[in-house]
């Protein structure tokens, strides 16, 4: 069956914005091959995070994927005799493989389980927050750091929240309704960080909790929660999940004003390569 076929087939249990993707994917398939996911959403008016959901949807890997898939179509309907088929069914012989393609569906189960507008709220109050806080601890706390680094390479005033920091009062007596703190909570141990998400709520702060389960204690204080483990998976079947997740929580943000995050990320990079400039010189004895 061809990729068209197939859109054909499953367009119905689309989503609406997915739908859009759907639609421009068969009208314009060169585009698709010649763009990235992000034009494509750009010019689908969609964000770039559904058009990897919309592959998804479609049993692909990624947006890769459906590139070869469109251009096997287009050759197939140019007459050669090269007609990949359409298969949602991939195996993987090696070890590592069939681990990666674990992953892949570990991704695509969870798809079902987040809420589209819930992701696009909390990507809106990032957007508009003052200031950010992300909060992670024991085997969160290396993602709420990389979080951090992440979202500061794209706007000012991220800052990761550390229990036993120094200036943590200062830190939560500083938030208020125009801040947005997002909590990482993946195991039991929810006390050290549960003092400091119930006054975040009582000083209206918005907060994204990104849980493993939806029963997290987290739950009754957080204004958005999004629970990424399911039943059987262990903590490293969650890593590749989080990320992937992130990512997509990222790129909506991005979407809300690209050109304003673009120009940061730009001004962010050449400050921290007249650093690096200076680092080194400094080494070297220049100055």
């Amino acid at each position: 069956m061809s990729i068209n076929e197939e859109i054909k087939r499953r367009f119905v249990r689309l989503s609406k914005g997915q739908r859009k993707v759907a639609q421009f994917v068969m009208n314009n398939p060169t585009a698709v091959i010649g763009n990235g996911a992000a034009e494509v959403g750009r010019q689908a008016n969609v964000s770039e995070s559904t058009v990897i959901r919309f592959c998804y949807a479609m049993d692909l890997s990624g947006y890769v994927e459906l590139q070869e898939e469109i251009r096997g179509y287009l050759l197939s309907q140019n007459g050669t005799t090269l007609q990949p088929t359409y298969n949602s069914n991939k195996q993987q012989n090696t070890g590592f493989g069939k681990i990666m393609q674990r992953d892949s569906q570990n991704i695509q189960d969870t798809i079902h389980l987040i809420n589209d507008s819930m992701l696009q709220k909390s990507s809106k109050w990032m957007h508009t927050a003052d200031n950010i806080y992300i909060l992670g601890t024991r085997q969160a706390a290396s993602i709420a750091n990389w979080l951090s680094y992440t979202l500061r390479t794209l706007r000012s005033n991220v800052k990761q929240l550390r229990s036993d920091s120094d200036d943590i009062v200062q830190q939560i007596n500083s938030m208020g309704e125009h801040t947005t703190l997002i909590v990482f909570s993946f195991d039991k141990h929810t006390n050290d960080i549960k003092t400091i998400v119930e006054i975040a709520k009582m000083k209206k702060v918005k907060i994204i909790a990104i849980t493993g389960s939806a029963l997290s204690p987290i739950r009754d204080y957080a204004s958005a929660i999004f629970a990424l483990g399911m039943k059987n998976q262990t903590p490293l079947d969650i890593v590749p999940v989080l990320f992937s997740f992130l990512h997509a929580l990222i790129e909506e943000m991005i979407s809300q004003d690209k050109a304003q995050y673009d120009k940061y990320q730009q001004s962010y990079e050449q400050v921290e390569n007249n650093l690096l400039f200076l680092d080194a010189a400094r080494e070297k004895q220049v100055f």
